[in-house]
């Protein structure tokens, strides 16, 4: 999982959707309001008074129907009386273990990594604080899948570990989890099939923390962000093909035409190669197919760790010959990436599709970008 992620109008949106009423204490567990989760499928928020029940849909690859329930409940406040016998968390929460770094992405944007006593892959690391913690040993390395350090989390006692299941065999980590006194919550934001949809978790995080206001504010200025870069784009007739990816042996997994990568490259003002394609996961393609379509690609991205053409053209000689590299169009999504194979696309990305589709317009349409700075992507040279 590691390597695992109109303008009035729009303004206007910004403002009206994710707002919620003032908040009243209520302690008979009744339903005053939804707060609402206006992109996201794999969530929903509802409150009762100052309390929230956080319902979690299908959080791993091929889920049918597994929903999750998480109640909230301000610290020194009474626990509704329907929920009882629920798993309750009592927010805003002090500290947590994440089990993935793009959870990091999320608390770093609410301000709260000073939360973070345990992290899963901290070699991985690329968010300046959170490594000057590990240094320090004030986070700990936690392990990951088969190799989780539950000795480790129990030492550390959080108030939460922040989870994700890439299949059901999750459940055998939650239970033991549990069965330890250890409060689990699962977290699917990489399932979602758009850019805001993943970002939209933040009001997620948000809520363990207490911190609706700023999650919602937050996500707000993303989705303008994004939408207003996407609106100035929709005009622009010339459409560039785009290739992505980069083969593992005699295979190349391609992104699905409804991945959040294709949905970034056609927001920005792109088409991508396979677009045709209905899935939102990956899928095998042999080398033969993906050159009959990469001879008809303007450009090229995210090719895996590459650095250099040298380094590109050593994967296979036929990718000099591909119209993207003789034009010297290859970009790399990890600019702001350490030695050992950390990226902060992955990291942070997750929480700044903005950043991310503005760096993308950049790329393929160069004359009508202004700004020229790269954020996480740069030029193969």
């Amino acid at each position: 999982m590691l390597y695992r992620i109109v303008v009035v109008l729009l303004a206007l949106l910004c403002i009206c959707s994710c707002r919620s009423g003032p908040e009243h204490n209520n302690t008979t567990g009744k339903e005053d309001h939804n707060k609402k989760v206006v992109h996201a499928a794999g969530f929903t928020i509802q409150r009762y008074g100052s309390s929230q029940k956080l319902t979690v849909i299908d959080p791993w690859q091929k889920s049918n129907n597994n929903v999750f329930e998480y109640f909230l409940v301000k610290t020194g406040e009474t626990v509704p009386a329907n929920f009882a016998g629920k798993q309750i968390f009592h927010v805003p929460v002090k500290s947590v273990v994440c089990l993935s770094t793009t959870h990091i992405g999320f608390l770093d944007a609410l301000g709260k990594l000073s939360s973070v006593s345990g992290l899963s892959g901290t070699a991985y690391l690329t968010n300046a604080e959170v490594k000057k913690g590990v240094t320090e040993s004030q986070i700990r390395e936690v392990g990951n899948e088969q190799g989780l350090n539950y000795e480790m989390i129990v030492h550390l006692k959080p108030d939460v570990v922040f989870a994700y299941g890439v299949g059901s065999e999750i459940n055998v980590q939650i239970n033991k989890l549990r069965d330890l006194g250890i409060q689990v919550v699962l977290v699917g934001e990489y399932l979602e099939r758009s850019p805001l949809d993943k970002a939209e978790w933040i009001k997620f995080f948000g809520a363990f923390y207490d911190k609706a206001q700023s999650a919602d504010s937050i996500f707000d200025r993303i989705r303008f962000n994004y939408e207003k870069i996407k609106s100035e784009i929709s005009s622009e007739k010339e459409r560039p093909k785009v290739l992505t990816g980069l083969p593992f042996k005699d295979t190349w997994w391609i992104a699905g035409g409804q991945s959040n990568l294709a949905v970034l490259i056609e927001d920005a003002g792109a088409e991508f190669l396979w677009k045709d394609n209905l899935s939102s996961e990956a899928f095998p393609v042999s080398l033969e197919e993906v050159f009959l379509r990469a001879a008809k690609a303007d450009f090229w991205i995210n090719c895996g760790s590459v650095q250099t053409m040298d380094e590109l053209n050593s994967f296979d000689p036929r990718f000099s010959q591909l119209p993207a590299v003789i034009h010297s169009r290859v970009f790399n999504n990890n600019l702001r990436s350490t030695p050992i194979g950390g990226n902060d696309y992955w990291e942070s990305g997750v929480v700044h599709p903005d950043l991310i589709l503005k760096d993308l317009v950049k790329i393929f349409h160069p004359k009508i970008s202004v700004d020229k700075e790269f954020y996480y992507y740069k030029k193969v040279e």
